[in-house]
């Protein structure tokens, strides 16, 4: 398997939540950059594309490949294969991208809790 090419869709985005979610250790409320990107690969002698996203988490500063649509024919275990490629070809391009980004877009996430309960 092989990575053949790979084109950023959207610049990075900042996914800001707030600082009552951020302690919590949870990855899924935790402040993120993600980019989106589209790419081609070769299983064999075939020749697929894909997209996905690449996260870096601000606070644990780890990075997540997810893969969006379905790739057919692929097991977990080609798709851990999948990822772990892409995440070695993306996260230098991607760190080069949110260093030389002139204007930040950012998405806020907010707490909408109720302040009183069913009376």
């Amino acid at each position: 398997m092989n990575i053949d090419s790979i084109k950023f869709t959207d610049p990075p985005v900042h996914h800001q939540f707030p600082p009552l979610y951020e302690n919590l250790g949870l990855p899924e409320v935790s402040s993120f950059v993600e980019q989106k990107y589209e790419f081609d690969f070769t299983v064999g002698k075939t020749k697929r594309k894909g997209n996905g996203t690449i996260r870096k988490y601000k606070e644990s500063g780890q990075y997540k490949v997810q893969l969006t649509g379905k790739i057919t024919g692929f097991g977990p275990k080609r798709l851990e294969k999948l990822e772990r490629l892409l995440l070695e070809e993306v996260k230098e391009r991607f760190i080069s991208n949110i260093e030389t980004e002139t204007k930040a877009r950012k998405v806020f996430h907010m707490h909408f809790g109720r302040n009183d309960r069913d009376k």
